[in-house]
């Protein structure tokens, strides 16, 4: 409500709460997708409530964890739909034998091999990748990592991050670019002490 208030100047004494509702979501989206975003479904389902709010001519619905640390808005995220894509079904990655972690060489500017995907990993990682969502066409970008699929299709390689700014888990596949914070719950572990590198000199 304080948001309603703060930023959209909300009337706040005419706001009421219409309904609250028990809900699980399959990710933390929480039944809220933004366009382009890969989100978390390991540990789903994930409980919450849905709130529906009132001035009496308008209605906003939010979507909240049950212990409220996440809450969204949902038609600040939700517009129309254009056509998806989904990069587990596209590119096949279920059929998936293995996946090798690659990162680039600041001597030579080429990525090579950090480390195998674990069995237990590759499973993760093909799960986050399978979400129907729209992503924008891909920027320029110095990708720093990059993971390698081997299904049985052929290859697939799926880019992360840009050396331009290493703090955004932007993910390249494609032509395609979206973004997935929760790749770095998954590859932060075998990440674990390594410097960010650079990018050789021009």
């Amino acid at each position: 409500m304080a948001r309603l208030t703060g930023d959209f100047g909300v009337d706040f004494s005419t706001l009421d709460v219409e309904r609250v509702e028990a809900h699980t979501w399959d990710s933390t989206a929480l039944g809220c997708p933004e366009a382009g975003v890969l989100y978390d479904k390991t540990n789903a389902p994930y409980a919450g409530f849905s709130y529906l709010l009132t001035s009496g001519s308008q209605t906003w619905e939010y979507h909240a964890t049950a212990d409220d640390q996440i809450t969204v808005r949902c038609d600040e995220v939700i517009g129309p739909k254009p056509p998806t894509t989904n990069i587990t079904v596209d590119a096949s990655l279920s059929t998936s034998r293995s996946a090798k972690l690659m990162r680039k060489d600041s001597s030579t500017g080429e990525l090579v091999l950090r480390r195998e995907i674990t069995k237990q990993d590759l499973p993760r990682l093909i799960d986050l990748f399978d979400i129907d969502t729209n992503f924008s066409s891909a920027i320029q970008c110095d990708t720093i990592f990059r993971i390698d699929f081997e299904t049985a299709s052929g290859m697939q390689e799926i880019e992360f991050i840009c050396a331009e700014d290493y703090t955004r888990f932007d993910v390249f596949w494609s032509g395609l670019q979206g973004r997935s914070d929760d790749l770095g719950k998954i590859v932060g572990p075998y990440l674990t002490g390594d410097p960010i590198p650079q990018l050789p000199p021009q």
